[in-house]
């Protein structure tokens, strides 16, 4: 028959064996009741909702010492927890302070943690109780949606804000009890079939209740109070004995932590367990004795978010806080509320604060709100509880898997000396190699000792090679020592949980939190794989599985090449099963440390992320940038790798794999063709490396750019091409010597002077890599030049001591060569007569050119005849030290190292072979008026010229008073070279630094200016005027006088002018207002220099008003400086992060007339604050009527390197997108202001 509620509820209201409070777990308005209804009923028992193993620790949470927020919990051995964090608005909390007050006796009456039940299922009684209580509530009224109709509630947990919270200020504690227990009633009768495991936990509540003597007040979860009345505990007697007979437990193996909690860890968004929000409000709450204190709690609160905001940078005061309070108010009276709830409060303040601006303003001020109604209360101890359980669960973790302990410190051997200079090391200190693939005991020490190092705890460090690319170790050598500061860290980390895979996990989460008020619930794509690729090596699965799930269509649109990368291996790896903590077999598994990893649908594929890499490739065109060859190298490997083949496609998606092949063979021929000198040469060896070009076609490639490397862009050409080039194919060319051949028999066909006049060019190629990867290209290639044979190493035998041995050696080398000439001369008879014959002609040759001279006829010069061998070309192309004594070689080297320096990397601190020995003998560096006359007299002018400029680049302010002022030629690298030590030089520099630099921006502004005439044209010219001035309009003079025309007396025609047009002067009208919003970052100095070339021409026409904004991380307004290039120039500080949404806001904030306002963004797109800031700043300027723009270039070239993904996001968002040229920008601009409809768009 059907359930009375009112008679069940009544029920629940007046049972007082035991006494019914249901709470939720955190509550301000029970808390607050919790001691006048303890003090009223009196009870001899409490016995609270907490597992059983928790007993024992209740006098140490009603300790006065110890402070809230805290937190307590229970591990089982098995992996099974229980974690409960208390506060002061916690019911439970408040009852344990009262009865160790009152000197009441305090219970856990849940199950223990460790309990488990023999069957997967529910007993049979339990399922015969819940057959028939559905068949009751098949007849029920459903009572719960009709309570949250009644009071206008949303969901279950409005529901108790408006049944209890609100109305419990001033309301009687009974009045509250009965309240909450109505709320779980409601809930219960909503909830069909209670799980299993919750009918065992209320199985162990109503057996605690039996065991009870006296007066006895049960404090559970208000949905479990309607199955502990006093009938059901009589009747369900017999049924609980035989569930509880039904499980196993352990309580000895049971570990119980007490550890100090927060406010940041307590809010519900933290990820934390039996959460709750804006704990702040809730304290506030708890702590205010009537309805006026609590709106006055409100009221602070509502002004703390308005002051927080004002620190962010918006506009806040005392007027928005007023009207938030007012709001507030209303609603609850509306909602007819005693007194306004979070609900009502957080309302207010999206509706009077964010003011419709959810993606700027709304991000700002939900941050603020956050750090107001968050806090960074923390909560203390008792230093009288017992060790913290974190401490006790990695105890037994270690002495499960057989890996030192605290025991091995205890007992550790004093330190021993391991040498003269070597550190000292402990007797305890242990070394592991752990084949981590194939034993599952080693597997889980992998993946502990993972979790140990992410947590900071110091314990054990990975001393193998750490696997590289796509090269994976089997197996793994760990050094592990328990330290004194090992116990001490874990004390400080157990805040974060109890065992070592919680706090790991949290600590990993917290490192991939953003800080900030435009940073709030975001993830970079660079975040995302941080967080994965220490999640999945840990084997932190729930972790991992969230970071899978970031991988999706928004990280597919915002991540970059070596990302995507980055993200396909390791969703190849980890469905592999190549990872130790994430076993996809279940023979693989080592529990309960190391589970079945259940792989979580993909929200991407593989597939999907390799169509977004060759997407991203349009983006790298025009890179002149190591980083990017290093993505374009990262991607090949991908390809040409074995991972690549682990890839499960179905037959139908095999089509798409080799398409995106063709797709990345494609774009390396278009980029051979129109890409900048770096991408080309990275492409032509991309293209090598995917056998889609031989090595000889690359050799010949090379070998024209060695010979067209005469004049400046020759070399500039030569030495990014090679360098992108190498930047490919190192390893390669350190084990086979095919790949540098051709190179080589270009060196060799030069002269020295054509090899010294390059020679600067080819050693930039080489400068990015590390010494010792230069010193392994240069042994390759010195291996085909030395002779062999029967060398001897004298250095090897130098350091023999055994003189007999050297002898026996040198006769077998003897012997050999003896046999080898008596072979030849068996096998070739006649060999004595052609040497000798040979040798004649040679030495004739000589003499006739010792008497005639050079013979004419020679056009390629051969290195075999020069002062500089070939072997020492490639000494100095490498910059290794060379053999030669010739003086040449020696300045050649020195100054290439004063310019370049030793290298940096593998190697960089290592004594490579001095040249004659190693006595340290060789010359000083010389001065920079020294060096510039060598590099004069060795290069030529030209190249002494880019080498100075280089230096001066790199920071050697001595070499701008070497620069020639007058014969500089004018040019964006120069200027930019001479820019970059702007601050860097001393004030008696400074006046030549500003000579140079001036005649420079007035010759490069002058041929601009020159350019974009023809596009500007119109926008400058003065109006037509009869009003006399001193211009005569000629043109608009003879077209309004044509009529009089007349002949003279000799025949020749004239014009009587009587109507005569002048030119009026031209006025700036401001009609148009052109706004530049300029990214500073590294990756932008040559656009920075266009732009400021292009707005300075701008600022002269008299339809335009021009501002300029530069941002970084940080805004500038350059407007004053527009007119003059070299000031705004030197005063932009190019480097830094990029927050394009920082500057399109600033822009945006100056616009008064959007109609007629142009925003012209130049940036490479790589946005590192906030992606949906950016775009919603694009929004609101394309929705208001402002004509933007943005730009991946502003140079001559019209090659961009831009992230692809935003650039795509931009578009859509209404900004056009495009790289092009200063003429090409003109022309758009002058179309928007002539009103031309067909130059709306731009084609870059």
């Amino acid at each position: 028959m059907p359930i009375d509620p009112i008679a069940a509820c009544t029920a629940l209201h007046q049972c007082t064996d035991p006494l019914l409070i249901g709470v939720r777990h955190h509550s301000a308005m029970l808390a607050r009741a919790m001691p006048a209804l303890l003090e009223r009923f009196a009870p001899d028992v409490i016995l609270i909702e907490l597992p059983s193993d928790l007993s024992d620790w209740m006098p140490h949470i009603a300790d006065p010492q110890t402070q809230a927020p805290i937190a307590i919990s229970a591990v089982d051995p098995d992996g099974g927890m229980m974690f409960y964090p208390l506060a002061d608005f916690s019911p439970e909390f408040a009852a344990v302070r009262w009865a160790s007050a009152n000197g009441v006796s305090v219970r856990a009456c849940d199950l223990s943690v460790s309990a488990k039940s023999k069957s997967a299922e529910s007993p049979p009684s339990d399922r015969e109780l819940n057959a028939t209580r559905s068949s009751q509530l098949a007849d029920s009224v459903d009572v719960l949606s009709q309570l949250k109709r009644r009071v206008g509630a949303s969901d279950v947990g409005d529901l108790w804000q408006r049944l209890v919270e609100s109305p419990g200020c001033d309301a009687d504690p009974e009045t509250i009890r009965r309240a909450a227990l109505t709320f779980g009633w409601a809930v219960r009768l909503d909830d069909h079939e209670p799980s299993p495991r919750d009918l065992l936990r209320e199985a162990a509540m109503r057996q605690a209740i039996r065991d009870s003597a006296g007066k006895t007040v049960a404090i559970v979860g208000a949905f479990h109070a309607p199955v502990l009345l006093s009938d059901v505990v009589d009747a369900s007697h017999d049924r609980d004995q035989a569930a509880l007979a039904a499980i196993e437990s352990d309580t000895s193996s049971v570990g119980v932590s007490l550890i100090p909690y927060s406010f940041e860890q307590l809010d519900e968004r933290s990820g934390y367990p039996a959460g709750v929000l804006d704990p702040v409000w809730h304290q506030q709450m708890v702590q205010a004795k009537s309805n006026a204190e609590m709106e006055d709690a409100a009221a602070e609160l509502a002004t703390g978010v308005c002051r927080r905001l004002r620190q962010f940078g918006h506009v806040a005061g005392t007027p928005d806080a007023a009207e938030t309070l007012r709001m507030m108010r209303d609603l609850a009276r509306l909602r007819g509320l005693a007194v306004p709830g979070r609900g009502e409060f957080v309302e207010s303040l999206q509706t009077c604060l964010v003011h419709g601006d959810v993606m700027g303003r709304g991000r700002a001020v939900s941050a603020a709100a956050g750090d107001v109604l968050i806090g960074d209360r923390r909560g203390v101890v008792t230093p009288n509880a017992p060790r913290c359980g974190l401490s006790v669960s990695i105890d037994q973790l270690l002495g499960q898997l057989g890996l030192p302990g605290r025991e091995t410190a205890a007992n550790a051997k004093p330190q021993r000396q391991r040498g003269r200079f070597q550190s000292t090391r402990s007797e305890n200190e242990k070394e592991l190699r752990l084949d981590v693939l194939r034993s599952p005991k080693d597997r889980a020490r992998a993946v502990v000792l993972r979790r140990m190092v992410a947590a900071g705890i110091p314990y054990a460090q990975r001393v193998d090679t750490v696997a590289q690319g796509n090269r994976e170790n089997l197996t793994e050598r760990w050094r592990i020592e328990w330290q004194q500061t090992t116990a001490a860290t874990i004390e400080s980390v157990a805040r974060f949980g109890v065992t070592l895979t919680q706090v790991a996990e949290e600590i990993v989460r917290r490192a991939g939190r953003r800080v900030g008020p435009d940073d709030a619930n975001e993830s970079s794509p660079r975040m995302i794989l941080d967080q994965l690729g220490i999640a999945s090596e840990c084997g932190l699965q729930t972790l991992t599985t969230q970071a899978l799930r970031g991988l999706d269509e928004t990280f597919c649109q915002t991540a970059g090449i070596s990302e995507l990368v980055e993200a396909v291996t390791l969703m190849v790896r980890i469905a592999a099963s190549h990872l130790p903590g994430l076993p996809l077999d279940p023979a693989d598994a080592a529990p309960p440390i190391v589970p079945v990893f259940r792989m979580p649908d993909a929200r991407v594929s593989t597939d999907q992320l390799l169509r977004a890499c060759m997407q991203r490739l349009q983006g790298l065109r025009g890179s002149s940038s190591i980083d990017d060859v290093v993505c374009l190298a990262d991607l090949i490997q991908w390809f040409s790798g074995d991972l690549h083949a682990l890839i499960q496609k179905p037959d139908s998606q095999q089509a798409d794999a080799a398409g995106h092949w063709r797709q990345l063979v494609t774009w390396c021929r278009q980029t051979l063709r129109d890409g900048s000198d770096r991408m080309r040469g990275a492409a032509a060896a991309s293209l090598s490396a995917l056998d889609a070009m031989d090595a000889g076609a690359l050799g010949q490639l090379l070998i024209g750019w060695l010979d067209t490397a005469g004049d400046r862009d020759g070399r500039a050409r030569l030495r990014d091409g090679l360098s992108g080039a190498v930047q490919i194919l190192l390893s390669p060319m350190q084990n086979d010597p095919l790949w540098l051949d051709p190179l080589q028999s270009g060196l060799h066909q030069l002269s020295d002077a054509d090899f010294l006049s390059r020679l600067p060019a080819l050693r930039g190629a080489f400068d990015p890599f590390s010494p010792a990867d230069r010193q392994r290209l240069l042994d390759l290639r010195l291996q085909g030049l030395e002779q062999r044979g029967s060398a001897i190493d004298h250095q090897q035998w130098a350091e023999e001591s055994d003189g007999d041995a050297i002898t026996r050696h040198v006769a077998r080398l003897r012997h050999a060569d003896l046999a080898a000439a008596t072979a030849i001369a068996d096998a070739f008879p006649n060999v004595d007569r052609y040497i000798r014959q040979a040798n004649r002609h040679a030495t004739a040759r000589n003499d006739a050119d010792a008497v005639d001279g050079p013979s004419s006829s020679d056009s390629k010069p051969d290195s075999a005849n020069s002062e500089i061998t070939l072997a020492d070309r490639w000494r100095l192309i490498f910059g290794l030290p060379p053999e030669s004594p010739s003086r040449t070689v020696s300045i050649a080297a020195q100054s290439l190292d004063q310019l370049f320096g030793k290298g940096r990397g593998e190697g960089s601190r290592g004594d490579f072979q001095q040249r004659r020995g190693s006595g340290g003998q060789e010359a000083p560096q010389p001065t920079t008026a020294q060096w510039a006359d060598d590099l004069e007299a060795l290069f030529g002018g030209d190249v002494c010229q880019e080498v100075l400029g280089q230096a001066a680049a790199a920071g050697n302010a001595t070499a701008v008073g070497h620069l020639d002022v007058d014969s500089v030629t004018p040019s964006i690298d120069l200027l930019q070279q001479v820019l970059s030590l702007a601050g860097a030089v001393p004030e008696s520099r400074m006046a030549k630094l500003r000579q140079l630099a001036q005649k420079i921006t007035d010759d490069l502004a002058r041929q601009l200016a020159v350019r974009l005439q023809t596009a500007l044209s119109g926008l400058s010219t003065p109006r037509p005027t009869r009003r006399r001035s001193r211009r005569l309009n000629l043109s608009r003079t003879i077209r309004a006088n044509l009529a009089n025309g007349r002949r003279r007396s000799d025949g020749r025609p004239t014009i009587v002018a009587d109507q005569l047009i002048f030119n009026a002067p031209a006025r700036r009208e401001l009609d148009w207002h052109v706004t530049f919003v300029v990214d500073v970052s590294a990756s932008m100095s040559a656009s920075v220099v266009y732009s400021a070339l292009v707005a300075a021409i701008f600022d002269a026409l008299p339809a335009l008003s021009v501002r300029f904004l530069a941002f970084s991380t940080e805004l500038i307004d350059l407007s004053e400086q527009v007119d003059d290039p070299l000031a705004l120039l030197l005063e932009v500080d190019v480097g830094g992060g990029t927050d394009i949404g920082l500057g399109l806001r600033g822009a945006r904030a100056g616009i008064k007339v959007p109609s007629r306002s142009i925003v012209v963004l130049v940036t490479d797109f790589e946005e590192g604050v906030s992606i949906p800031g950016m775009l919603g700043e694009v929004r609101a300027l394309v929705d208001s009527g402002v004509r933007c723009i943005g730009l991946a270039s502003l140079d001559d070239s019209g090659q961009a390197r831009f992230h692809q993904g935003l650039a795509q996001l931009m578009a859509s968002a209404g900004m056009s997108v495009a790289a092009v040229s200063p003429e090409k920008l003109a022309q758009w601009v002058g179309d928007q202001i002539r009103g031309n409809v067909a130059g709306g768009s731009i084609d870059g």
